[in-house]
């Protein structure tokens, strides 16, 4: 899919992009994070560069990657420390790894940030709008 069929919220939300919170504007300019699953991937959409919005961190640049749906975290992730993680977010082992996909990663983000779960982005990303 290019860029230019993802690069408003309306068109995000008709293609199916969901996120971290029930408004994927708030997600993705706030929190930096929406994504789509599909018959065997999920694409992830995440920030790339923040600017100062009245001293909120607001995310203007985007980026994504595509996992398979059927990813084991903790392997593909080895090297995280999943006590860690567990304990930051306030869940066992059995309850993280009964959370979906998303949320995983969602958690693995935020305990490590973008760059270190979805890697370096060498490109300027692409702009999404919030109105048409």
């Amino acid at each position: 899919m290019k860029t230019t069929e993802i690069d408003t919220i309306t068109k995000l939300e008709k293609n199916g992009y969901i996120g971290t919170d029930s408004c994927l504007a708030t997600s993705l300019f706030e929190y930096g994070l929406a994504w789509k699953e599909e018959e065997k991937q999920i694409e992830f959409i995440y920030g790339i560069t923040a600017h100062d919005g009245n001293s909120e961190p607001c995310f203007n640049r985007f980026d994504r990657c595509s996992f398979d749906l059927d990813l084991d975290v903790r392997k593909e992730f080895d090297w995280a420390d999943f006590n860690e993680v567990e304990s930051f977010i306030g869940s066992t082992s059995q309850e993280f790894d009964a959370l979906p996909l998303p949320q995983k990663i969602a958690d693995l983000v935020s305990y490590y940030g973008f760059e270190n779960i979805f890697g370096s982005s060498y490109w300027e990303g692409f702009e999404i709008q919030e109105n048409n």
